[in-house]
């Protein structure tokens, strides 16, 4: 007599061998967790430098950002004045642009509106 279910339970103890050696290893790093938390910046960009890979951003408040350009394509559709917000990691490298600042994207209440708004509706 021939006993089938002993390769079929040798079949299974190796998958869960196998199953149990892939889940003990730890999860795959990606590029933002290694590189640490990214910021992001927004303001006017003053200078840049495509050839030494450098610029220089000011925020609102006035503060001036330089930043590291590891990838020139980033900013070929970007120029000296444009308003842009930045993402940068912790050695100040910028890994995305965005030519609409973070402040743009919200709507300032209309002063004209709450000029003409009747006294009765404000209490």
């Amino acid at each position: 007599m021939i006993n089938r279910t002993a390769p079929s339970t040798f079949m299974m103890a190796l998958l869960s061998v196998g199953l149990a050696a892939v889940m003990s290893q730890p999860p795959p790093v990606t590029a933002e967790s290694a590189d640490g938390p990214l910021h992001l910046v927004s303001g006017t960009l003053l200078k840049l430098d495509l050839d030494t890979g450098r610029g220089l951003l000011r925020t609102d408040l006035g503060r001036p950002i330089y930043f590291d350009v590891p990838k020139a394509y980033l900013f070929e559709n970007v120029i000296v004045g444009a308003r842009i917000a930045l993402r940068l990691d912790d050695q100040g490298r910028a890994l995305k642009v965005m030519d609409t600042s973070i402040p743009d994207l919200m709507a300032e209440p209309d002063a004209s509106v709450a000029a003409s708004a009747p006294e009765s509706a404000v209490q």
